[in-house]
């Protein structure tokens, strides 16, 4: 394992730091073997923003042959962004297959065209600058989005730092190097078992009492998905998918479900969106049905219909057991939010196999495909919530003629 650190004049020190001293504990805990980092600068020295001098020991070589590169924020970022040197040289990392970064680090990173068509995070003065060089800037403290990871602001460089022992040597190893530097839990930390997630909102510290709860995990080649969901839940969730949009839909399916939802996704990004939002969909419709067991007493069929300004959405769902998928709604453009609209039908299909359900959904008429995605998953959520209502005059009797369901 290779790691560049990127060093250059007026740099934060804090972000340098709190990514370096994480991974570095690696090597002296021996959770992963044969760590090595080079500090890399374009000059011999650098000095931070506060006048440190740091010491390069890679000077004007390409970013190449490295498995990780990290660039500090500080205030230098903003005039070495339309450095056209400087970004040519950041360019040579094209190859390196992960890339992170803290604060404004995250506009070099922009500026280097590697943030296209991903989520991003920065420091809230930078996001203006940031937006046109990314798919969607986010307020999140950490925004993993599968081979480019970025934190938020200044104080999230150690949160970083640990996000990164995660993803190179397992949960097990992050525990083991926050216990050594004593970092507490930070607020947005993910629950217990959902690694990287970032805080949408509060999920709750200790699990609800209903034992309608699923936990899914999906591995692929292309993606790896964990999916927790609770049926009797508030509408609390933790997203985080790398595809903003879909976490934004998601949303919907917690808050007007009502359910707790919790959703982490690794996917193959810079191939396209495909098959994370096809796998997410996946591992939600499984969680679904495990949730629900033998759907004894349950109402089983609900529908609903959402507005949305001047669209219009149904969805009928049938916990039957047996998948079914028809969908209607014609798109305006190509894609929306960075997913092709073409892929939330796909995410419905795939949603209704998982969830050995049948559904039926219909854009009745509409504009805007933000408005008509929207008002999908917010139907979708409020025909699931009728559906997985218990039925109180059933007694817990299966709700079929046939005394079960499929």
């Amino acid at each position: 394992m290779k790691i560049a650190f990127v060093l250059f004049d007026g740099m934060t020190a804090l972000d340098f730091v709190g990514v370096f001293d994480p991974l570095t504990r690696l090597q002296s805990m021996r959770l992963l073997p044969d760590v090595s980092w080079e500090l890399c600068a374009r000059a011999p020295q650098v000095r931070d923003g506060s006048g440190l001098q740091i010491a390069a020991t890679q000077v004007a070589q390409p970013l190449q042959g490295f498995d990780l590169l990290v660039v500090p924020g500080g205030l230098g970022t903003r005039t070495l962004m339309h450095d056209e040197e400087f970004i040519g040289w950041l360019r040579s990392a094209e190859r390196v297959p992960l890339k992170a970064s803290v604060c404004t680090g995250a506009l070099l990173l922009g500026a280097a065209g590697f943030l296209q068509g991903r989520p991003a995070a920065t420091h809230a003065s930078a996001r203006q600058l940031l937006a046109p060089h990314c798919a969607h800037v986010s307020s999140e403290r950490i925004v993993d989005a599968g081979d480019v990871i970025t934190a938020g602001g200044v104080t999230a460089g150690i949160d970083l730092g640990l996000h990164l022992v995660e993803r190179l040597a397992g949960a097990a190893a992050r525990q083991a190097v926050q216990a050594q530097i004593e970092y507490p839990a930070s607020p947005s930390s993910a629950p217990p078992g959902v690694p990287g997630l970032v805080s949408n909102q509060p999920l709750p510290a200790a699990r609800l009492p209903s034992t309608r709860q699923a936990q899914v995990e999906r591995k692929t080649s292309e993606t790896q998905v964990r999916v927790e969901l609770s049926i009797d839940g508030s509408g609390r969730y933790r997203l985080e998918t790398g595809i903003g949009f879909l976490d934004h839909m998601l949303s919907h399916i917690a808050v007007h479900g009502l359910f707790d939802l919790a959703v982490s996704c690794r996917g193959d990004l810079h191939v396209d969106a495909h098959h994370s939002v096809e796998d997410v969909a996946l591992a939600l419709g499984e969680a679904f049905y495990k949730a629900l067991g033998e759907r004894r007493g349950l109402v089983r069929m609900g529908s609903a219909y959402a507005p949305m300004d001047e669209t219009l959405a149904h969805v009928a769902i049938d916990l039957s057991g047996r998948p079914y998928a028809v969908v209607e709604a014609a798109w305006r453009d190509a894609s929306v939010g960075g997913i092709p609209t073409s892929l939330f039908e796909h995410f419905l299909e795939s949603f209704a196999v998982a969830a050995r359900c049948n559904l039926h959904a219909r854009v009745l008429h509409g504009r805007d495909d933000h408005h008509k995605a929207e008002a999908l998953f917010k139907a979708l959520a409020r025909a699931l919530d009728a559906a997985c209502q218990p039925d109180p005059r059933r007694q817990q009797q299966v709700p079929s003629t046939k005394g079960a369901l499929a």
